[in-house]
């Protein structure tokens, strides 16, 4: 089959029309081989038919691994963009998911590489809310869970060691809630930082400030807590 026949055709015919529907710009030439951003080397194209195209660059260029990276991340939709209308088969879906894994195997990141995905990372992370992050945090726990993998191996405990010696952690203190002691007579005693603080104050005996607090228990430790 003559992929670089058929991709010309599906490229000549978006350059003679206008598409009033849904359409995504496609570099002619990509940018992995050279192409540049002008106008001249753009067109716009259906969701299915930049699909395509990206599908058949795979075989004119085999050994080109980043257009199999584009093609990979656009099947399983975490390109940036958001309205794909196209719906991949099964046995492409195995198939780009075979050749990318082989791609990975034994491939070591540049430093490069992997600053970028801190980066986008710590964005991703910032831009969702404590609730998102702890839904993710308990699904991932039930998956180590599940697979046996929740345990901290002896070089891991060592590992982490050596990272968390001499760090100095600094405590949130703007989510921290201010606690006030009082005693059974209602009398004021003093204030503490969190409720956390006032239980390591106390000794942390099995009780608990903020439930007091919450209205849960009426006492901890022999006196009465409220926020402030």
């Amino acid at each position: 089959m003559n992929y670089q026949k058929i991709y010309d055709q599906i490229i000549e015919r978006a350059k003679t029309r206008q598409l009033n529907e849904y359409k995504e710009r496609h570099h002619i030439i990509p940018r992995c081989l050279g192409g540049s951003n002008d106008k001249t080397n753009i067109v716009e194209l259906t969701a299915r038919e930049h699909f395509l195209c990206h599908l058949l660059l795979c075989e004119i260029y085999p050994l080109e691994n980043k257009l199999r990276h584009a093609l990979f991340l656009m099947a399983i939709g975490k390109q940036k963009i958001k309205n794909k209308h196209y719906i991949i088969g099964s046995r492409i879906y195995e198939r780009l998911k075979k050749e990318y894994s082989e791609f990975l195997t034994g491939k070591k990141q540049s430093k490069k590489t992997k600053e970028k995905k801190s980066i986008s990372m710590r964005k991703v992370w910032k831009e969702k809310t404590v609730n998102e992050k702890s839904i993710i945090g308990i699904k991932r726990w039930k998956t180590r869970i599940e697979n046996g993998t929740n345990k901290v191996t002896a070089i891991q405990a060592q590992n982490i060691s050596k990272a968390l010696k001499g760090r100095k952690i600094i405590w949130d203190q703007g989510r921290s809630k201010k606690v006030l002691q009082y005693d059974l007579e209602n009398n004021y005693i003093r204030e503490f930082k969190s409720a956390n603080e006032a239980d390591r104050f106390l000794g942390g005996k099995g009780q608990n400030v903020a439930d007091c607090c919450k209205g849960r228990q009426k006492t901890a430790y022999g006196f009465k807590w409220k926020w402030k």
